[in-house]
């Protein structure tokens, strides 16, 4: 379509060219500028509309999305309480197969623990095994 105006041409009641005139004269506007005006409302006024209808249709979707998302949850719940009996059924097999592991006061580990001398200097560490020279 080109940029150029359109020219349309369309019939009306008498009733209606009436009014208009009578439009024209108490607005000052030629009938070319109302019908315009009456044109380009209209337009607006259904764009506004699809716009309202597009809004009002993604509405009704996310709604059903979210009750069909709902029905899945809902569905799953089961699924969760086996897995936490599960867990609690591994949590008691652990403790059967593996003792805790503790270290005692006297074992060789807890002894270097606890005699860990963090003063030590490097140079001090390397030259330790050389023995006295």
């Amino acid at each position: 379509m080109s940029l150029e105006n359109i020219k349309i041409e369309t019939t009306i009641s008498p009733e209606w060219a009436e009014r208009l005139n009578q439009l024209s004269l108490e607005t000052g506007s030629s009938l070319e500028e109302l019908v315009q005006e009456a044109i380009g409302q209209y337009l607006e006024k259904i764009k506004v509309s699809d716009n309202s209808d597009s809004v009002d249709l993604q509405y009704l979707n996310l709604q059903k999305e979210l009750l069909t998302l709902q029905k899945k949850v809902q569905s799953l719940e089961p699924l969760l309480h086996q897995v936490t009996k599960l867990e609690v059924k591994i949590i008691g097999i652990e403790k059967i197969v593996m003792p805790k592991l503790s270290i005692s006061p006297s074992s060789t580990c807890a002894q270097l623990l606890i005699h860990d001398n963090d003063q030590d200097e490097p140079d001090e560490i390397l030259t330790d095994f050389l023995g006295d020279c």
